[in-house]
């Protein structure tokens, strides 16, 4: 088993409104309109401040990466291309995930408070960041939500047993609003710990939790650097077998359920963009269910 010395450097801390601005400046100099760079810098700073630095605004050199590679496209919107009253199918065509997301939820609330239900495909959307941040879109609106989330483009995590990176990080979310109280609220990558977590470790020089990683030979590791440096390991699912099972189904409903891309040979970008499918379920409230969450 390997591992990494553990001297952790000070973290810089920075006032989250300058923050905001420095995120907004940064894609407005882009090209953003205002109010794209602001969903952006509101869901990146928003992500820090609930303790997720992964999906934080240290992501936001990797969007850069990604425009200049042309797998980021500016000020785009949600595209409804099929539209069968309680399910909607919507075209991220790469855009912000910020922004192309945001608008798919406020589609599907309105759809589901009407219909009294309302499933959501999107797909091909640029990184859609916390999928808790959605999730809290929906209980803010009183309804309760599913969210099956696929990572397209190289492979992260390996089966379980296996050694060869095989599947992404695959999200799973759900909420259950309270009146007056927050949300109920699951969010997990169906890896032991997300990618990005990996990041941050690695940059500050901490060791992950055991059982995280394994190095190129199938080995057990807590060291971050065998998913940044070459030889490449892999992260493993949580919980084993369940883990990937679960991983996989979100890899089908989010991914080749919304027409999107998966991590399959014939739809894999060559990309290192972080490109995300995902498939909402959005549920009114009922009596029963609301009496269940406060017991």
């Amino acid at each position: 088993m390997t591992t990494r010395a553990t001297a952790q450097p000070a973290t810089p801390r920075i006032p989250a409104d300058r923050l905001h601005a420095y995120i907004e400046a940064i894609w407005e100099k882009a090209g953003s309109t205002p109010r794209e760079a602001a969903l952006v810098a509101d869901h990146l700073v928003a992500a820090n401040l609930t303790g997720h630095d992964s999906h934080g605004v240290g992501m936001t050199p990797r969007y850069v990466a990604s425009l200049a590679d042309g797998e980021l496209k500016l000020n785009l919107h949600a595209e409804v291309v099929k539209d069968a009253g309680a399910v909607l199918s919507v075209e991220g065509g790469k855009g912000f995930g910020q922004v192309v997301a945001f608008e798919a939820m406020e589609q599907g609330i309105e759809r589901a408070k009407r219909l009294g239900i309302c499933a959501v495909g999107l797909r091909g959307s640029h990184h859609i960041g916390r999928i808790g941040h959605w999730a809290e879109q929906c209980a803010r609106a009183g309804l309760v939500s599913f969210h099956f989330v696929n990572v397209a483009g190289d492979p992260l995590v390996a089966p379980f047993g296996g050694v060869d990176r095989r599947i992404g990080t695959n999200p799973f979310c759900a909420a259950y609003p309270r009146p007056g109280k927050p949300p109920l609220v699951l969010d997990f990558a169906t890896s032991t710990v997300a990618y990005g977590k990996t990041r941050v470790a690695y940059n500050q020089h901490r060791e992950v939790p055991p059982g995280s990683l394994i190095d190129h030979e199938g080995m057990p590791t807590r060291d971050p650097k065998v998913m940044h440096e070459a030889p490449f390991g892999s992260l493993t699912p949580f919980g084993g077998h369940k883990g990937f099972g679960l991983a996989a189904m979100c890899e089908i409903f989010a991914g080749a359920l919304s027409g999107g891309f998966t991590t399959h040979a014939t739809t894999l970008g060559t990309t290192n963009a972080i490109i995300n499918c995902s498939f909402m379920h959005k549920y009114v409230r009922n009596g029963q269910l609301e009496f269940l969450a406060y017991q």
